[in-house]
This record gives structure tokens, sequence and C-alpha cells, in this order.
């Protein structure tokens, strides 16, 4: 399972970028609302900090043509590759996005979909052409089972032989990860906060403070490197 950074915060991303392995960026609604900055300039810092990587960003249309429109403005505004294979537009899993959906990927647009809640809206997105879509995994979690539904999405798309890859979102710890790249996720999108809980346990540090007291009492402050010129 591979890793994007869900957030609108420049600051936050570079930050990521620099100690994580992330594919790229995913924004929302809700998360653009609560950072309270200026879209157009932000989502270009961001596309700066990343380069050709993956952006994704949501429509606010909720007519099929009006998302198309919107798609291919948003593209040719943040896209830095000469195919626009670097930018995906986010489209609501309704009737009115899985018609957008069908057109723009015929015209070679990039499409997740998101707000996904069952494997059937899955299923539906991938045969209207979706590259991405995005199952609600704690939203699930809250009304049945969000690895449930990963893991029959997986299944449905390996039966069908069908390309679109599940980029799981909305978490709220880090076993609900772990279950969904075992069940067959293909990406996951986390918060910046949330790299630090994976990487991190306690009886890791234990470890490293043992490693110290150890190498401490036997060679003292010499590093390894200083006792190889000796």
């Amino acid at each position: 399972m591979r890793f994007l950074i869900d957030s609108f915060s420049p600051e936050e991303i570079k930050k990521v970028l620099e100690y994580y392995p992330a594919e790229g960026v995913t924004t929302n609604p809700a998360i653009i609302s609560r950072e309270r900055r200026p879209l157009k300039a932000t989502l270009l810092e961001i596309r700066e900090l990343i380069g050709e990587k993956m952006l994704h960003v949501q429509t606010m249309q909720k007519e099929s043509g009006a998302m198309v429109d919107e798609a291919l403005k948003l593209r040719d505004e943040l896209s830095v590759t000469p195919d626009g294979h670097d930018f995906f537009i986010k489209l609501p899993a309704v009737p009115e996005g899985l018609k957008a959906c069908a057109y723009l990927s015929k015209k070679g647009v990039n499409v997740t979909m998101t707000a996904i809640f069952t494997p059937m809206q899955a299923l539906l997105s991938a045969r209207c052409g979706a590259r991405f879509v995005a199952p609600y995994v704690n939203k699930l979690d809250d009304v049945g089972d969000g690895e449930a539904c990963v893991e029959k999405t997986a299944r449905l798309f390996e039966a069908h032989k069908l390309d679109t890859k599940i980029l799981s979102a909305s978490f709220r710890n880090v076993s609900q990860v772990t279950r969904v790249a075992l069940s067959g996720s293909h990406y996951c999108t986390l918060p910046p906060a949330f790299f630090e809980k994976l990487i991190y346990h306690p009886m890791t540090e234990n470890a490293l403070t043992g490693f110290e007291s150890d190498w401490l009492s036997a060679y003292g402050n010499k590093t390894p490197s200083e006792l190889m010129e000796e």
C-alpha cells in the first residue's frame, strides 16, 4: 500500500515529504475550509512543493456538465505535466458524478470517485473509468465495517480484472490503516500528524535507549566513524 497526504497546509505537507514516502496530496472541501487560505495560491504552492506527484482536488459542482467544465479548468491550472497525469479531479459517487466520470475518463482526465460507502458504488465508478475510488473507512466503521467494504471492493476489482485503485480515506487510528492494507487497499491518504503515529512505538524508543546506554558504557561519546579512524 502506498501513501498520500490529506492536507491543505503547505507547511505540513513539506514536513511530511521531508521524512515519509508520500505519492502526492489529496484535498477535500472540509480540510480546505478549515485552513481558511486563498484557494488558488495555496493549491499552486502545494503543486510547487510536490512537483509531478499526484494532486487530487474535488469539484463543488452538482451537475455533470458543470463538473466537467470545472475539472478541465482545474487540470489546466494545476497540472505541470503535458498529459495531465499528475492531476486528479475528485467527483462524488452519485449519478451526476458517474456521468461526468465517464465523459472525463474518455477525454483522458484522471478521476477519483469520492465518498464511497459500498462496493457497488466502487464497481460502478470503476466501470465509468475512475482511476481511484475513495472509501471512507472510519465513517463506515461508525455505521458498519470499513475494512469489509475495502476488502469486498478489492475482490471485485480482482475478479473483474479492473485497473481502478482503492484509495482509502478517513481514519481514526493506526489499526484501521493496518487493516485496510491487509484487505487490499492500494493507497491510503492520511493527515500529516498520522504519519508519526505510523512510525512510533514505545518499544522502539526503549530499544534505542538501551542501545545508547550500552554504547556509552563501552565507548563513551565516540561514534562508530570516529572509532574507525583510530
